[in-house]
């Protein structure tokens, strides 16, 4: 008799020591997983604000590009005007013919006959005056359309070097935009390294768990107590929420309620209100019942078969690790902890440690 309590008692501490391991390797994990779903959070974030920056860029350059359709227009025009003023100017010369020369008080041939013909001293003057008022004219209306050319020529070359500087800030601006393109495809190369750190990490725990399971079942054996269900048998199905059957978000990518970004949805989500029972698919031991990350309080159970289910978001865990439990057992209670926009169950199933559709299971 005391042979064997001594052999139960050495079993107990070497669990015991196992488990005090187990629990430090575990801590570790659980700290390795918060510090990568916080740099993934972080990620994230700095690739939402990569977005923000490329659209503000794609807008500044569709209002450059806009601005310089105007310019061009404006020059069009410009040059339409220039056009315009020459052709006045050339009417102009040809109507004024040989009086152009008169310049300078300097007259064309052409004048002095006009004033040569003045039948008498009253009509020389008034012809005298006429020819000098012609002339004033003459010399005013060319350097009206002279100093209208240089204007329009001017005015023209503003707007060239206006063009200049859109079409350089429009290169600028390409540039930014391939660069934060560059720096996003940088950031989402970093955040797949660590969402395949995630899935490791989750992977070594759910690892740890199931040898803390079994461990925990040998200590139970040690012991001579036999496991005891922890909730009601309520179901004879395999479906995890008894009477609620509508699927809100199925498996695979998904627009992400939460940081508003395409990314994969590992399990199946079925909403229920707060303090619903979930139940065990199948029979099985429970690996791991605690809060994990973003999928607040947690229950994982290693099925007789090798597949693995996982329970996410529940307001109340009610098994334990290294409990046995049967199929359409309450295992947990349906609530909205960790990352959750309201209440319902995350459900997935693992094989071999990588998550698949779950629909086939159940």
């Amino acid at each position: 008799m005391k042979k064997t309590i001594s052999i139960i008692t050495t079993c107990a501490v070497l669990i015991s020591t196992n488990f005090i391991y187990a629990d430090e390797k575990q801590e570790n994990l659980d700290k390795k997983l918060i510090e990568n779903r916080s740099e993934q959070t972080t990620l994230e974030e700095k690739i939402k604000a990569l977005d923000s920056n490329v659209s503000d860029i794609e807008k500044n350059i569709d209002a450059s590009n806009g601005e310089i359709e105007k310019l061009g227009l404006e020059i069009d025009k410009t040059k339409s005007e220039i056009e315009t003023l020459e052709n006045n100017i050339k009417k102009n010369e040809e109507a004024l013919g040989k009086r152009l020369k008169a310049i300078n008080n300097t007259y064309s041939m052409e004048y002095i006959n006009v004033i040569l013909s003045s039948d008498s001293l009253s009509d020389f003057f008034n012809n005298i005056y006429i020819v000098k008022q012609v002339v004033e004219q003459d010399k005013k209306i060319l350097k009206e359309l002279d100093k209208n050319k240089a204007e329009v020529q001017e005015k023209e070359k503003d707007f060239n070097d206006k063009k200049d500087t859109q079409e350089k800030l429009k290169v600028t601006l390409e540039q930014n935009k391939e660069k934060v393109k560059a720096d996003k495809s940088e950031l989402e190369a970093l955040k797949r390294e660590l969402e395949t750190e995630e899935d490791s990490l989750e992977n070594e725990v759910e690892k740890l768990a199931a040898e803390s399971a079994a461990k925990q079942a040998q200590l139970n054996a040690a012991n001579n107590t036999d496991d005891s269900l922890n909730g009601a048998i309520i179901s004879s199905g395999s479906w995890p929420v008894p009477g609620h059957s509508t699927i809100s978000s199925p498996y695979g990518y998904r627009l992400h309620p939460v940081l508003n970004i395409q990314k994969m949805h590992t399990g199946i989500d079925i909403p229920a209100s707060t303090g619903t029972p979930a139940v065990a698919i199948d029979s099985g031991t429970v690996t791991y019942s605690a809060v994990q990350g973003t999928y607040g309080n947690t229950v994982m159970i290693q099925h007789d078969d090798g597949k693995v289910s996982l329970y996410a978001h529940n307001s109340q865990l009610l098994v334990s690790v290294g409990q046995r439990v049967q199929k359409g057992q309450v295992v947990s209670k349906i609530g909205t902890t960790g990352r959750s926009t309201g209440p319902h169950l995350h459900f997935e199933i693992r094989i071999n440690g990588k998550h698949t559709n779950p629909v086939p299971y159940i």
